[in-house]
């Protein structure tokens, strides 16, 4: 499975680094050379799955942080040089002192300039990847809240091999201190063989919040099992929310699994189910991985979900803000009554690089308002 994730990311990565030969060594006097480092570079994803440990033992979590920061420097590569060249292409259109970006005669330096500065964002991005996420509150108001509560939201950990074990002692010392009333584990949390990630999952259980910890299950707890993902989850005393819900004073926190996979692994998603012992005039939370728009909404007042990544690495955004219907992160009104709120994630999948989208723990903190007379 991951083999083929990684190589179709390969192919995909064809398409990067072809305009790339074509943009700095297709004028070349070593053309071939540039054209055959573009073809290494494309597939660096496959030297990085996990599936090659057993080739590069001990050594593995180095080679596979080396072969994603080569890749990732070539993905920023390729969206800084599309945006240096539409604006040089305008440029040269409205100014004729400046010469087209077709003359190869400023284009050597322009590059080299050019490849500093994907680099230097690439170090950023591994720095962004590896650091411990920032917290991150988004205030909502509402009728229907009687007292102020705050709700902890932990989204796309993909705790794996990769995932260093003090990441996880330090995320969880910063949730702890804002003293939250639940914490919501908004699904991709688990995203390895059971092996790697109960260690992670055994530091993750030493979170704590007044009314309880609620799961639900994202898209790749079905990839590795969904079974042994939800078992291990009851396990280590979280609550899994899948089809029903529980109250908590003014609010009503219902969950359902991955709605997008639950089609394609044919499990039942059922809001009505989920809602049907929820008071009338509460607040409704729904968790749902996915951030997709519901046909059928029985009176949910906010949705929260993650899976987008905030994009993870630029430019990657505008796919990213494309496949989710343009959900991408933040808070997003979809009718008069009902919210989303998307989290860029907590983790993020694949390569430990985050560029221009950080991690975030979010802090939801609803508080009430006076209702109108």
């Amino acid at each position: 499975m991951n083999f083929m994730i990684a190589f179709t990311v390969s192919l995909m990565g064809c398409c990067v680094t072809m305009p790339l030969y074509f943009r700095y060594g297709y004028h070349s006097n070593h053309s071939t050379l540039y054209f055959i480092i573009s073809l290494i570079v494309a597939g660096m994803p496959v030297f990085a799955v996990p599936d090659n440990i057993a080739f590069f033992g001990r050594h593995y979590l180095i080679v596979q942080r080396i072969c994603y920061f080569i890749f990732i420097t070539a993905v920023i590569l390729f969206g800084l040089t599309f945006i240096r060249d539409f604006i040089w292409t305008i440029c040269s259109i409205l100014f004729k002192n400046v010469p087209s970006p077709l003359d190869t005669k400023y284009l050597y330096i322009i590059n080299v300039m050019t490849l500093c500065l994907a680099f230097i964002c690439s170090v950023w991005a591994f720095i962004e990847g590896n650091k411990i996420p920032e917290i991150k509150e988004q205030i909502i108001y509402s009728e229907k809240i009687e007292k102020p509560k705050k709700i902890i939201l932990l989204t796309d950990l993909h705790l794996s091999r990769v995932v260093p074990n003090d990441k996880i002692q330090n995320i969880v010392k910063r949730v702890n201190t804002q003293n939250a009333d639940a914490i919501l584990l908004v699904g991709d949390i688990i995203d390895d063989e059971n092996t790697y990630t109960k260690p992670l999952l055994d530091i993750l259980k030493d979170l704590k919040a007044k009314n309880g910890i609620f799961y639900v299950s994202g898209n790749h707890e079905f990839y590795i099992g969904y079974n042994d993902s939800m078992n291990l989850i009851r396990q280590n005393n979280f609550i899994p929310l899948e089809n029903n819900g529980v109250e908590i004073d003014s609010f009503y926190i219902g969950g359902v699994p991955d709605i997008p996979s639950s089609k394609r692994f044919k499990k039942s998603v059922d809001l009505e189910k989920t809602f049907q012992k929820a008071p009338q005039n509460i607040y409704r939370i729904l968790m749902s991985h996915t951030p997709v728009k519901l046909s059928q909404k029985p009176n949910i007042d906010l949705i929260v979900s993650g899976h987008t990544h905030g994009g993870q690495i630029f430019p990657f955004h505008l796919l990213s803000w494309t496949y989710n219907k343009r959900y991408l992160a933040g808070l997003y009104q979809i009718d008069k009554n009902t919210k989303i709120y998307v989290s860029r994630g907590t983790g993020q999948w694949g390569p430990q690089m985050r560029f221009l989208a950080p991690a975030e723990i979010t802090v939801l903190k609803f508080l009430p308002i006076k209702k109108s007379s």
